[in-house]
């Protein structure tokens, strides 16, 4: 019974890990299609050159949800606005690009310039985007084949489970479960857990709760000494 237990176990966390990555897959779908949306609404918004169209509009009230799906690739490190002597540290370039595009078309005897470099600027980002997005589908199919990484995530989620109560609860001096998700240190300790935990558990079945048990106490002895 216990090599039941122990296989009905690991079939649990392999699922657990399976449903978190099929839950990532669903939501980087999400962000595909929102960027391809918001570059529609770009591109006609580009071709009319009205502030006063729906896809401007459309733009605006989507823009910030667009600067957060993008992360670090809709952040500029240095931005030197066009004719400036200055320059900008960290400029997010979607909600910054859609305004400076309605002042260029609101100036009386603009030439129209800046709006087409900050509409240029705009698409590039949101085009390295979706390579980048595109890149990880391609990496989650082949992540999606392997029993052993569903394994992994399943571990990572069971260790990350006590900082997720505890944020619930209001302790927001913990960590938040992506910044834990992302830290080295973490991953390195869950994927040293993962793998400790698997072959534990592949040598339970294989040999036998009892041997693994008179193993560890000849180990623990030897290691007191």
């Amino acid at each position: 019974m216990t090599r039941l237990y122990i296989g009905l176990t690991v079939a649990g966390i392999c699922a657990v890990g399976f449903v978190h990555l099929m839950v990532l897959r669903r939501r980087l779908q999400g962000q595909t299609g929102r960027a391809a949306a918001f570059l529609q609404q770009l591109h006609a918004f580009l071709r009319s050159r009205a502030i006063g169209e729906e896809n401007y509009s459309w733009l605006l009230r989507h823009c910030y949800e667009m600067q957060s799906d993008m992360g670090e690739f809709g952040i500029m490190g240095q931005f030197r606005p066009p004719y400036a002597r200055y320059v900008v540290q960290n400029w997010p370039i979607v909600i910054n690009s859609l305004p400076e595009m309605r002042q260029s078309l609101s100036q009386e005897f603009g030439s129209g310039r800046e709006f087409e470099e900050y509409g240029a600027l705009l698409q590039e980002a949101i085009l390295r985007n979706v390579g980048a997005l595109e890149n990880q589908a391609k990496e989650m199919a082949g992540v999606l084949r392997n029993p052993l990484i569903w394994f992994r995530y399943g571990i990572q989620l069971l260790l990350l489970f006590p900082f997720v109560v505890l944020r619930s609860l209001g302790l927001s001096s913990v960590p938040e479960q992506g910044v834990l998700r992302n830290n080295s240190v973490f991953r390195l300790f869950a994927t040293a857990a993962a793998i400790v935990a698997f072959f534990a558990s592949v040598v339970t079945i294989v040999a036998g709760w009892d041997k693994v048990a008179s193993f560890s106490k000849i180990l623990l002895g030897y290691l007191h000494k």
